[in-house]
C-alpha cells in the first residue's frame, strides 16, 4: 500500500469511495486525507488506474485535529490495512493535538496507535463529540498521546 495526501481540488476517486463504503461520511476541502492505494504497477499511485484500499480524513476543530472517516475497503479487510494507515500518518498525529471518536469495538486497535481514553479533553473536542452522543450515538473519545504508544 502507498499512502497519498490529496490535494483538496483532486478528491473525485475518494469522494466516491467513501459514499460507496461509508455513505454517512462529509468531506470537507479544509480537511487532510490520507489515501491508501494497492499499486498495479511498481509506479506513483494513480486514481485513475488504482485500487483504493484505505483512507482517512484529519479535520481541523480549532487548534487540534479530528482523526476521522478511517475506511478500508472490505475487499482488503483483515489484512493490516489500518494499522499500515495509522503508521502512516504517525507523524501528522504528532505535529496537532490530535483526538477521535471511536467505536467501542475499535478502542484496542486505537490504542495500539497511541490514543487513550482519559485525561482533560478541550472544550471544542468535547462540545463536538457531547453532540454525537446526544444524537444517541456510541461512541470513545479519545486523544493521542505520543508515550502510551505500545506493541501489541
Amino acid at each position: 500500500m502507498i499512502l497519498t495526501w490529496l490535494d483538496p481540488n483532486s478528491r473525485a476517486e475518494v469522494y466516491r469511495f467513501y459514499r460507496q463504503f461509508m455513505p454517512y461520511a462529509r468531506l470537507t476541502k479544509k480537511e487532510l486525507v490520507a489515501v491508501g492505494y494497492r499499486l498495479t504497477t511498481l509506479r506513483q499511485p494513480s486514481v485513475a488506474s488504482d485500487t483504493i484500499t484505505a483512507a482517512v480524513r484529519l479535520r481541523p476543530i480549532g487548534p487540534y485535529q479530528l482523526l476521522t472517516g478511517m475506511l478500508v475497503h472490505p475487499d482488503y479487510r483483515q489484512q493490516g490495512l489500518g494499522h499500515s494507515l495509522m503508521q502512516a500518518i504517525d507523524k501528522s498525529l504528532q505535529t496537532t493535538p490530535s483526538f477521535l471518536f471511536s467505536l467501542p469495538k475499535l478502542t484496542h486497535f486505537y490504542a495500539q496507535h497511541g490514543f487513550v481514553e482519559h485525561g482533560v479533553m478541550p472544550a471544542e473536542i468535547t462540545q463536538l463529540y457531547q453532540g454525537y452522543i446526544n444524537q444517541g450515538k456510541q461512541l470513545v473519545l479519545m486523544r493521542y498521546e505520543l508515550q502510551t504508544l505500545t506493541k501489541s
